[in-house]
């Protein structure tokens, strides 16, 4: 089994999969882009994942070449069983939720983890999901937002305290760290007093689907919703509190009642903990013709409804990095966002960034991109400028990871 490290050689990884057998989510499809790029560009020996305590064996590159995105740990786990698979989760999220369960999780799961994984200790074990499990090889763990620590008010109060002490231990005991942002690593460093040369910041990346699209290929799309290309406003994203979605709500109110503003805003995006009223404040835009909230759509909706917007509003109050902001500018869609904020790494020539607690700046800034008369408003046939997101690919974020695996083998 253990494939023993050499310096100079692809290394050999145990991936923390978890997150593969839940809906699509951020960390979710860091997750599965990370694997697929790690394998399509043959950069690790060996892959393997474990699942909630299952080790699932993935095949050696010079026998299975660039499976398909989909299939990424998921076919491989289908000899274990991938309804127990999804069962052992639905038993794991439901320990975290309740406070006595999470206590006998910490007891317990430090056991199976051990026995586990055990035979792969000469691998490298990396987490993309904060917590580590025990494990007597080199590991990396991925941080990528400190929310819990400084918004503990958006999150389940068992939720706070597993991640808390979970993250503090993983953040002790990991060989090394990577945050997704310069400003999240900043952030991992102060708050767990860490060395600078502990912590490493690589950049996410936009799904290839993102893009620039016409009118014409965006009209199927568009039609049954009533919208028109260029003529609605975005939200992509969770609806809960740090998204800042009562601000956008009562910035974009102020606008339509003062007559500057005569396009819908649409709303996408699943149901956060602790919404309420958010949701209200949406359904209240909804039931005077202003909005729309259509909650999870398909990944191709998804694309084509940032391809069409005239801009994404995202002034969110905290995030670790900031993906729909990325994916908006792929797709040649300006955004407003967060100044100060890990959104702003990346921000291009076509966004505006304001004060994300100041509800007049978020007015003024969609005023902003509402008023500006540029090629950004213009067909897709228009030249784009260089964009940050064209230096950001999945590519880049697995050989920079895999130069942290190499790293910490050579410690």
């Amino acid at each position: 089994m253990g494939g023993t490290l050499t310096p100079g050689n692809r290394p050999c990884v145990v991936l923390g999969a978890d997150p593969l057998l839940q809906p699509s989510t951020g960390i979710g499809n860091y997750t599965r882009s990370l694997a697929r790029s790690l394998l399509e560009l043959q950069l690790v020996s060996e892959l393997s994942y474990y699942f909630n305590g299952v080790v699932v064996t993935g095949d050696s590159l010079s026998s299975r070449f660039a499976p398909p995105a989909d299939s990424i740990g998921i076919n491989n786990a289908a000899r274990y069983g991938a309804s127990r698979l999804r069962l052992l989760a639905s038993v794991r999220d439901f320990l975290a939720s309740k406070s006595w369960a999470a206590k006998a999780y910490e007891v317990l799961m430090p056991v199976v983890d051990r026995a586990r994984l055990y035979p792969y200790r000469n691998f490298v074990f990396h987490s993309p999901n904060y917590l580590l499990p025990a494990f007597l090889g080199p590991t990396v763990a991925t941080f990528h937002d400190l929310s819990i620590q400084r918004y503990p008010n958006f999150h389940p109060k068992a939720r706070v305290q597993l991640l808390h002490k979970g993250m503090a231990e993983a953040a002790r005991r990991a060989s090394h760290i990577i945050t997704d942002s310069a400003l999240v690593r900043r952030e991992v460093i102060d708050y767990y007093n860490l060395k600078p040369g502990q912590v490493t910041a690589i950049p996410l990346a936009a799904d290839d689907r993102f893009r620039p699209r016409s009118a014409d290929e965006c009209s199927a799309v568009l039609r049954p919703l009533g919208l028109e290309y260029r003529g609605f406003l975005l939200f992509s994203g969770s609806v809960e509190p740090r998204k800042n979605i009562q601000r956008i709500c009562t910035a974009y109110r102020d606008l339509r009642n003062s007559g500057k503003l005569a396009w819908p805003i649409i709303f996408v995006g699943g149901k956060g903990w602790r919404s309420t009223a958010e949701h209200e404040d949406i359904e209240e835009l909804i039931s005077r013709g202003w909005a729309q909230y259509l909650g999870l759509v398909d990944d191709s909706v998804l694309a084509t409804l940032y391809s069409a917007a005239r801009m994404l509003v995202f002034p969110s109050i905290y995030e670790g990095f900031g993906l729909p902001a990325l994916e908006a500018q792929q797709s040649n869609t300006p955004v407003l966002t967060s100044k100060g904020s890990t959104m702003a790494e990346f921000a291009s020539h076509q966004d505006v960034l304001v004060d994300a607690l100041d509800t007049g700046a978020i007015r003024d800034g969609i005023e902003q991109l509402m008023m500006r008369e540029s090629s950004i408003h213009n067909d897709v046939t228009t030249t784009l400028l260089p964009r940050p997101a064209d230096k950001l690919s999945w590519a880049n974020t697995a050989r920079q990871t895999v130069a942290v695996y190499q790293r910490i083998q050579l410690s």
